[in-house]
């Protein structure tokens, strides 16, 4: 293979990069949608499932790196997947800095109460319909897909928000808020299934565990970042002020955060947006901004487009029960999320009808999330659950693409959110806030 696999692979980042630029510049220009949807459409075109393997067919370096047995690490690793992982780490964390901290920490308990209530009930939907439908799975198998079902991809929905420039309303901070604790509850669901499918009975406790950890940790990094930022500023962004490098530092720092959750069992996108957050109370929030907003630019594209390269739509034709399937799951899934998440944002947030509709509708992609866990099911029982895999994967996408069509119409009835501005956050940093 030899220098031949490098320039094929240069070749194939360069593709998917042209293909994501298309996609979002259609959606945006002339569809009046969301750059992420073209770019996820993008994916889907030129997956080696469809155009891409038409044009190359069998090619394992060129646009082939989603094969039902790979992508997601379900195999091995990719160079692919390793690049859409760092994107959506970097993705993470500028929303983080983004954020305005006052905000997040007031809509914590409504965001808890919408994360609780979007995995209860999505949960128990996926449960139920594959134990009526596709009983022959097993109990490991329902747990599977319930667990997929709840599932929220942080990173669908930030870049969402983003494009909508929704990212600090108090809706979109709820949906943030939400979303993060979310994958920690995830997290711990999915350690107890695995737990189960390994060993045949439910190991409640270590999930606890798992749960609590990973809780105490990341609330602990927040509170540091939040009571300490001077520190921070003084001790890490200070000393590159004059070379220009200090937005480098805040990021490297952020993905060694995001590497440090991850000896808590975290996802490291949570550690991403939390070291966001320790960033976005200091004084050089808006500089830091300044310098990593083109590396994610650059970058977020890339994982949306790979995201859409999973989707494999041949098994309607050679499946049709799980086509079927596949179709009540991504209604129960939309479902779910919305009335789990509208309940709470209602009475726990006394949020509008509008508003609990835009946080139940924010909370509905799966997207990379639920691939994880569907990938993991695959993993733990093999070729029975591949034609489940199937379907779950769908669920991943589709949520991922009607989101933001959803979302539009519900946000266009609300101004414009822009950012905090910078002296407003430093009167609170002043008076002790923040």
């Amino acid at each position: 293979m030899g220098l031949e696999v490098y320039f094929k692979f240069i070749l194939s980042f360069a593709l998917i990069l042209i293909a994501a630029r298309i996609g979002g510049e259609i959606a945006e220009r002339y569809l009046k949608q969301p750059p992420v949807l073209g770019e996820l459409v993008a994916g889907i075109i030129i997956s080696p499932f469809a155009l891409g393997g038409l044009i190359f067919g069998g090619d394992p370096i060129i646009l082939n790196f989603a094969t039902v047995h790979g992508g997601f690490g379900l195999d091995e690793f990719h160079a692919m997947e390793i690049i859409s992982q760092i994107a959506v780490v970097t993705l993470l964390f500028v929303a983080g800095v983004e954020t305005d901290v006052r905000a997040f920490l007031r809509y914590g308990w409504t965001g808890a109460g919408v994360a609780v209530g979007g995995v209860i009930l999505p949960f128990a939907l996926g449960y139920l319909i594959i134990w009526a439908l596709y009983s022959e799975i097993g109990m490991t198998g329902f747990l599977f897909m319930g667990a997929v079902l709840t599932a929220t991809s942080i990173g669908v929905t930030v870049r969402i928000l983003m494009d909508m420039r929704r990212l600090q309303t108090k809706e979109g901070i709820t949906i943030l808020v939400g979303a993060v604790i979310d994958d920690i509850i995830g997290i711990v669901i999915l350690s107890v299934v695995i737990s189960t499918a390994q060993t045949g009975e439910l190991d409640i406790g270590h999930a606890f565990q798992i749960g609590a950890i990973g809780l105490v940790a990341w609330f602990a990094l927040l509170i540091v970042g939040v009571r300490f930022n001077k520190y921070i500023s003084m001790i890490f962004l200070n000393p590159f002020k004059r070379s220009g490098t200090m937005p480098i530092v805040a990021i490297i720092i952020g993905f060694l955060i995001a590497y440090l959750v991850t000896l808590a069992e975290l996802h490291p996108v949570v550690g991403a947006y939390v070291a966001g957050l320790m960033f976005a109370a200091t004084r050089e929030r808006e500089e830091i901004l300044h310098g990593i907003r083109p590396i994610m630019l650059f970058l977020a594209p890339f994982f949306f487009c790979y995201l859409g390269m999973q989707v494999d739509l041949s098994f309607f034709v050679s499946a049709p029960i799980i086509a079927i399937i596949a179709v009540i799951l991504i209604v129960l899934a939309t479902l779910g999320k919305i009335i789990g998440c509208y309940i709470p944002a209602r009475l726990v947030g006394r949020f509008s009808h509008t508003s609990s509709l835009m946080v139940g509708v924010g909370m509905v992609p799966r997207g990379e999330v639920g691939l994880i866990i569907a990938g993991a099911g695959l993993l733990a029982l093999g070729e029975p659950f591949r034609d489940l895999f199937a379907a779950a994967v769908l669920v991943s996408i589709a949520t991922t693409l009607i989101t933001p069509v959803m979302l539009k119409p519900l946000f266009r009835r609300a101004p414009a959110a822009g950012p905090e501005p910078e002296s407003s956050l430093r009167e609170d940093q002043e008076s002790g806030i923040i």
